[in-house]
Parts: C-alpha cells; structure tokens; sequence
C-alpha cells in the first residue's frame, strides 16, 4: 500500500480597522501593530481548514524507502 504525506493548514484571520492615508500606510501600521505584539491571533480567530498533498512529496507520495519518521503517522 502506498504512503502519502498529507498536509492540514488552518488559516487564522482578523480584520483591524485602521486610520491611514492610503492602503501602503495600513498594511505598514498593522505590520508594525504585529511586530510589537498588540496583535495576536488566538483559537477565537479560526476561520479555515485546508486539507492538502503535501508539498515536500511530489503528488503527495511518499517514495518507498524515504524516512519519515519525524512525521506525525496514522494508519499504521
């Protein structure tokens, strides 16, 4: 039986209204707002599940003899 490495990518998202003199200013001041840590995205912020073949195996197969140990496995 073939193996697959799957990918779950959840997607946190808030939006913050911001005043500013054009959209370039915005995104820099959210940025910043960011990089000081006056904005952070908590469990409350959920707003998406994705589930995907992962990118590090072509199509998502696992070639036969690659280790994957360090992966999280189910099914085995």
């Amino acid at each position: 039986m073939a193996r697959y490495g799957i990918s779950v990518r959840e997607i946190l998202k808030r939006t913050v209204i911001v005043e500013a003199e054009n959209l370039k200013e915005a995104i820099r001041k959210v940025e910043e707002a960011v990089e000081r840590e006056e904005i952070i995205l908590d469990v409350d912020d959920y707003d998406e599940r994705e589930i995907i073949p992962s990118e590090y195996f072509e199509g998502g197969k696992v070639p036969d003899g690659k280790d994957v140990s360090y992966y999280w496995q189910i099914g085995n």
